[in-house]
C-alpha cells in the first residue's frame, strides 16, 4: 500500500462542489486507489486545525473523507516523531509505519465540542505563528525589490536555521541534565503553546527512557552534527529558509504546511501539495533525497498526477 500525503489544499478540492469540478478526475483516482487498498492517506493534527477554519458542514465532510482515506491512521505529532528519529538514528533502526503513524489518535470533528476545541487551538496557534514570522516579514517587506535571494544567501539561511534549531534542542537537553528532570515548558512567545525543544526532550525521557548519558550524547551530537541526523527537523529548517529567501510574506498556514511536510516526506511514496511547496522541495532536492514523487495541484501537473495514481490502482 502506497503512502500518499495530501496537503490541505488537496483535501479541500476533494469535496463535491461545483468549483471543484476541475479536480473531479483526481478525486476519483484517489478514491479508487483507496477502495482497492492501494493508497493510504494519513491525517494529522495540523489537518484538523486547518479544517476547523471551514464552515461546520464542510469541516465535518472533510473530516469524514480523511477518516475514510486514512483508515483511521494519522501522522505522529511532530515532537513524538522527532523523538523517535533521535532514538533510532544512533542505532541505525529503520522506523516502521507503526512508529510514524498512529491509529485512532483524534476524535471525529462531528463529536460534541471537538470543532470548538480545534478552533480555539487555531486561534492560539495562528497569532503565535504570525508573531514568530513578523520580523522576517518586516525585513522582507523592506528588502522586497522584485528579486529573490541567490544560492549563496539560501545556503547561508539554511545553515543558520539548522544551527539555531540544533542549539535550541541542545540547550533543552542541557537543561534537563542540569536540573535532573525533563519538563514541557510553555513557549516564550505564547503561554498556550508548548516549547518544542523541551517537549522533544521530555518525550525522549518519558517514552524512550533517555537518561543522563543519553542526553549528554544527544547534546554532543547536536553540537557536532547539527540536525543532519533528524530528518523532520532538517526538512522543516530547509523549507523555512527557502521561504525566507523568496522574500515573500509568510502566513500562519505556511507553518502548518511545513510541519506536515517535514513529518510526511521521510516516509511518503507520493506527496501532493501547493505549487510553492512543491517547487521548494524540488529546488532543495528533497524529493530525490527521500525518493518521493512530489506533485502540485497546478492544472499543468494534474494529468501526470492522475496517471500515476491510476497506475498504482491498476486502472
Amino acid at each position: 500500500m502506497q503512502l500518499v500525503y495530501l496537503d490541505q489544499c488537496v483535501i479541500s478540492r476533494l469535496l463535491h462542489k461545483p468549483e471543484n469540478e476541475p479536480w473531479e478526475e483526481l478525486s476519483a483516482a484517489i478514491v479508487l486507489g483507496h477502495a482497492k487498498r492501494r493508497l493510504l492517506c494519513p491525517s494529522s493534527l495540523e489537518h484538523l486545525v486547518e479544517t476547523s477554519a471551514m464552515t461546520d458542514s464542510d469541516a465535518i465532510d472533510v473530516d469524514k473523507l480523511m477518516r475514510t482515506l486514512s483508515l483511521g491512521w494519522s501522522l505522529a505529532v511532530e515532537p513524538r516523531l522527532v523523538a523517535r528519529q533521535i532514538f533510532c538514528a544512533p542505532k541505525g533502526i529503520k522506523m516502521t509505519r507503526g512508529q510514524f503513524l498512529q491509529k485512532g489518535l483524534w476524535n471525529p470533528i462531528s463529536r460534541s465540542s471537538a470543532l470548538d476545541t480545534l478552533r480555539q487551538l487555531k486561534g492560539e496557534m495562528d497569532p503565535h505563528n504570525a508573531w514568530l514570522m513578523q520580523g522576517v516579514n518586516e525585513i522582507n517587506a523592506i528588502a522586497r525589490d522584485g528579486k529573490r535571494g541567490g544560492s549563496e544567501i539560501l545556503k547561508f539561511l539554511i545553515q543558520r536555521t539548522k544551527d539555531s534549531a540544533a542549539k535550541r534542542l541542545a540547550i533543552a537537553a542541557s537543561s534537563a541534565l542540569s536540573t535532573g528532570r525533563a519538563e514541557i515548558l510553555p513557549s516564550k512567545h505564547c503561554q498556550a503553546c508548548r516549547d518544542w525543544p523541551s517537549t522533544i526532550v521530555y518525550t525522549l525521557v518519558k517514552e524512550h527512557r533517555f537518561r543522563s548519558s543519553s542526553l549528554l550524547e544527544l547534546q554532543t551530537k547536536l553540537l557536532q552534527e547539527g540536525v543532519s541526523f533528524i530528518p523532520t527537523l532538517r526538512i522543516v529548517c530547509e523549507l523555512q529558509a527557502f521561504q525566507f529567501a523568496q522574500r515573500e510574506k509568510i502566513e500562519p498556514r505556511d507553518q502548518y504546511d511545513i510541519t506536515r511536510i517535514g513529518c510526511a516526506l521521510p516516509y511518503a511514496d507520493i506527496l501532493i501539495t501547493d505549487g510553492g511547496k512543491a517547487h521548494a522541495l524540488r529546488e532543495l532536492g528533497l524529493d530525490e533525497e527521500f525518493n518521493v514523487e512530489v506533485f502540485s495541484m497546478k492544472k499543468g501537473e494534474l494529468p501526470d498526477l492522475i496517471s500515476c495514481l491510476q497506475q498504482i490502482s491498476g486502472k
